[in-house]
């Protein structure tokens, strides 16, 4: 199976696919941070990553100045609500609090934020097609997949949408592909497809 940041491809039967123009990857493909970078799933080139930079996103810095000046007011009032974990789930936790009036506090054992599972991660945005129907991971898993191009807007962490591949090497991986395709579309995975190999290389 193939999940593309927001689609699946798998190799099993052939047909024509357009979607598969997606999945080509080039020499010429653009690399992060070389003659420009990534902004929610796209490539910008240098020209224009002034726009990106250029001012801070006037929500989230009137929000921050705003919640400073509330902590300088209320010093010694309570918390409304503890988070305990600083990684990248208590840290967007914590985000999304931001928004409202609500004294939160993000605590975390170790001496920085993201010292734990989440330092360890590979990077991947997962789609979502791997996660047993019905599970709490199937639920939310490609929810959060089609939020990171706006995260990436807000927060510039250099999101890239380069897409995965799984392969089937014989008869029986090809049943586990056929399994998987339909898990994703059990888990509301959006242009999932079956695919041979003689495709991929066209």
């Amino acid at each position: 199976c193939v999940p593309l940041a927001s689609e699946m491809t798998t190799t099993a039967s052939y047909k024509p696919n357009p979607a598969l123009k997606k999945l080509q990857v080039s020499l010429d493909t653009p690399v992060q941070g070389d003659k420009g970078l990534y902004c929610a799933g796209d490539f910008v080139s240098i020209e224009d990553c002034g726009e990106l930079y250029e001012n801070p996103s006037g929500e989230c810095y009137r929000r921050r100045k705003a919640a400073a000046a509330a902590s300088d007011s209320d010093a010694d009032a309570p918390y409304d609500v503890l988070i305990v974990g600083a990684g990248c789930v208590g840290g967007m936790v914590a985000r999304e609090l931001s928004r409202y009036n609500v004294r939160t506090l993000l605590v975390d054992k170790a001496d920085d934020v993201t010292q734990g599972a989440t330092k360890g991660n590979s990077g991947i945005v997962h789609a979502g097609y791997d996660d047993e129907p019905g599970s709490v991971r199937a639920q939310y898993c490609w929810k959060g997949n089609q939020m990171f191009a706006d995260l990436d807007r807000d927060l510039h962490f250099g999101f890239i949408r380069s897409g995965s591949l799984v392969l089937a090497k014989g008869p029986d991986d090809e049943k586990h592909l056929q399994v998987l395709l339909e898990r994703g579309k059990t888990n509301g995975v959006k242009n999932l497809c079956i695919v041979r190999g003689k495709e991929l290389h066209e």
